[in-house]
């Protein structure tokens, strides 16, 4: 199995690289990072010999750079764990642009490539965000409608409205997850 995951050197990508290093030692893991300020390799630091494994690669790259990406998919990926994002509030709403290009033109590379390269699974790690404030009740539900208040929610709406119409339109193998706090 062979899997590219982006925004691994990020919280939760990094746990997710230990997690599946543990869990799957034959699984070939790339992680994509940009290495800005939600990334850092001191994350992964925790993972004892990932790096000297043969079947780890850790690759600085932009997902809005499809010519970085490109060869990655061409050696034939089983699937894609998509966690790369502009995530802090406070920064979108001072410089919205640099969210909306990575989180939505960052996906829409991704699923191009996954849907050129005929990649197995394609997983969006998204937020609840999307959903804008808890209402009365406390919490969401799949059928919450979307109401994102902040560019970043708004931007990662737009990626998951995104994988959503590749799911429709082509017949894309996606996953969206929603969590919360991430």
């Amino acid at each position: 199995m062979k899997i590219l995951i982006t925004g691994g050197a990020g919280f939760i990508g990094s746990n997710l690289l230990y997690h599946l290093h543990e869990k799957y030692p034959d699984y070939q893991l790339i992680n994509v990072d940009k290495l800005t300020y939600a990334g850092n390799l001191e994350n992964l630091e925790n993972l004892e010999g990932l790096d000297d494994r043969v079947n780890y690669r850790f690759v600085k790259a932009d997902i809005t750079d499809r010519s970085a990406l490109e060869p990655l998919f061409q050696e034939g990926l089983d699937g894609v764990i998509h966690l790369a994002a502009e995530s802090h509030v406070d920064r979108s709403i001072t410089d919205p642009d640099v969210f909306v290009n990575t989180n939505v033109l960052g996906t829409q590379v991704l699923l191009d490539l996954a849907r050129k390269y005929q990649v197995a699974r394609y997983l969006q790690v998204s937020t609840d965000e999307v959903y804008g404030s808890l209402g009365e009740t406390g919490y969401f539900t799949e059928q919450t409608p979307l109401a994102p208040n902040s560019p970043y929610s708004a931007s990662k709406t737009g990626a998951d409205l995104l994988v959503r119409a590749a799911f429709h339109t082509f017949g894309q193998p996606v996953l969206i997850t929603r969590c919360s706090n991430n």
